[in-house]
């Protein structure tokens, strides 16, 4: 069994923690580092880049769980997101064999980092607060897990490092220490994307196995795509929240309007917000990097985006927003209506005051 020479094992933990993050103030108040531009390895167009570069601070060390200890970094991004990172290198300071990921997946799996990387994110927060447009961690995480391979100690190209060692990789992206059925191996190994015979990357739903000695530009466009799931899952969660909310509204009637009186004021404009709010957040995580045509980092992109089943939650934000438009729509209608009814109620009792006023003086 081949072992490994050179690589990482990186644990991703995304959160949304505000509104907005204003780069520059972050920068004034903490030691932040740009993260660096695609590069071009794969022939990569320089417009396909960063729209906003986010910023990365490094947090301290992480001990345990390997022999060496690894990185906590944090990448913060202007939309207001925060992947807290745990970095560790293999197969320098201990012999590690390809046959051994699969159970240190598994163990790393199991390990409550989660908490440990809430705890991580909330110090970030009190320390650039007044960066954060509208500060709040919301409760809502997402997790991902990058295997990276750069180099091992026998030279085999994509396809036959994906033959020759099918159940061990499967296993590793599903966090088994169980050989799995041919039909799970199949899935777990549906995703793979390759530009040179001697790189592959393979993409599961809750993790990645980058074989490449350049796999910064790949590993940064799976941590950018964790992100935009959480936010996809936010912004849903939010939506499903205030759509219960002005349900309420829909369903209360005022039996005796009053002209110009403006009972659905406050919802209305609230709704109104929270369309824009919501459509520009989704847009701004959208283009967050520029990736277009058929290229290497799009087709990856892609191919993250199906498995993260992305498009399914971009689908539910879309109707969910159609029915707050609706909602908004409704209540603009029905306050019309209602104020136009009481005006011409108000027209009538007026018209009759003058009738009665007219038979009292004769």
């Amino acid at each position: 069994m081949s072992k490994i020479l050179q690589g990482q094992v990186v644990a991703l933990f995304a959160f949304d923690i505000g509104y907005e993050v204003s780069l520059e103030k972050l920068s004034s108040l903490i030691a932040t580092t740009p993260v660096q531009p695609i590069s071009r390895k794969k022939q990569t167009p320089a417009y396909l880049q960063y729209t906003t570069p986010p910023q990365m601070l490094h947090l301290g060390l992480a001990s345990g769980h390997f022999a060496a200890a690894g990185q906590i970094q944090a990448l913060v991004f202007d939309f207001g997101a925060v992947s807290i990172s745990y970095r560790w290198t293999i197969g320098q300071s201990e012999d590690v064999a390809l046959a051994d990921l699969p159970r240190l997946s598994h163990d790393l799996h199991a390990v409550n980092l989660e908490a440990h990387a809430r705890e991580q994110a909330e110090n970030l927060m009190r320390k650039i607060e007044p960066a954060i447009v509208r500060p709040k961690l919301a409760t809502l995480v997402e997790d991902y897990y990058l295997f990276i391979l750069e180099k091992l100690d026998t030279s085999l190209n994509a396809d036959d490092f994906l033959q020759q060692h099918r159940p061990t990789l499967a296993q590793t992206l599903r966090f088994e220490k169980t050989r799995l059925s041919r039909a799970q191996q199949d899935e777990a190994l549906a995703q793979s994307i390759s530009y040179y015979e001697q790189d592959l990357v393979l993409i599961d739903w809750n993790a990645a196995i980058i074989y490449d000695r350049d796999y910064e530009d790949a590993a940064n466009v799976l941590e950018l795509m964790n992100i935009e799931l959480l936010e996809a899952r936010y912004i849903d969660a939010q939506l499903d929240r205030r759509i219960n909310e002005y349900a309420a509204h829909v369903r209360k009637r005022y039996e005796w309007p009053i002209p110009l009186r403006t009972p659905y004021k406050q919802a209305i404009k609230d709704l109104a917000e929270l369309r824009v709010e919501y459509s520009l957040l989704a847009e701004r995580v959208e283009n967050a990097l520029k990736l277009v045509g058929d290229l290497y980092l799009a087709r990856l992109h892609s191919a993250a985006a199906h498995r993260f089943y992305l498009h399914e939650w971009e689908r539910a934000i879309t109707r969910k927003l159609e029915i707050v438009s609706d909602f908004y729509q409704f209540l603009n209608d029905r306050l019309h209506t209602a104020q136009s009814q009481a005006l011409e109620l108000v027209i009538v009792v007026m018209i009759l005051i003058e009738l009665i006023m007219a038979f009292t003086h004769k």
